[in-house]
């Protein structure tokens, strides 16, 4: 297991947030960055701060190669594919399995392959459709159970009219089915 850097293992909490974003903005030197870490009273060597830059840079570097991989799966996994929780879920599990496989590569000091994306992208594009199919399952399933239950309303609605002394007239109860309950005759 890798060292942590003093970078890491020194700055306050606080500190290491402001740390890295200075560094994410780009606009920072090596030099300028040990002097803001010297303004704070940390002392940190120059080359320690030039390691963790160009870790920070690589991981940054793999984050945007793990983004446009993404994007480029939930494009061929379709809009219909990435909707909804189930979809949003998806993606974020995408994006989460390309950066720590990029990571991996990083660490073995290995290239990712053309064919491992497509790979990757097939297997996920395959279960989006799983997941579009079980999500049209569900919506069928919940519209065939609201029908029975409107026609089983309109059941009762014509029962109790049988039953009321006056009775309701076949306009009102057919009024009240298609109204209310959505139910024609």
């Amino acid at each position: 297991m890798a060292v942590k850097s003093k970078i890491e293992t020194e700055l306050s909490q606080d500190d290491l947030k402001d740390f890295r974003h200075l560094m994410a903005t780009g606009r920072c030197s090596i030099d300028s960055l040990v002097e803001w870490l010297a303004k704070r009273d940390y002392e940190i060597s120059r080359s320690s701060v030039g390691r963790y830059s160009k870790n920070f840079e690589r991981v940054a570097a793999r984050l945007r190669e793990s983004r446009q991989i993404t994007e480029a799966i939930a494009t061929e996994l379709g809009e219909s594919a990435i909707q909804g929780k189930q979809g949003r879920l998806l993606v974020e599990m995408t994006r989460s399995m390309v950066f720590d496989l990029l990571m991996k590569l990083q660490d073995e000091e290995a290239d990712l392959e053309t064919k491992d994306v497509m790979m990757l992208g097939k297997g996920l594009a395959d279960l989006g459709k799983a997941l579009r199919n079980d999500q049209d399952f569900e919506t069928r399933l919940r519209e065939h159970i609201a029908a029975e239950e409107r026609k089983r309303a309109a059941d009762m609605v014509e029962k109790v009219a049988a039953k009321t002394a006056k009775g309701l007239s076949k306009e009102a109860v057919s009024a009240i089915k298609a109204e209310i309950l959505g139910v024609s005759n």
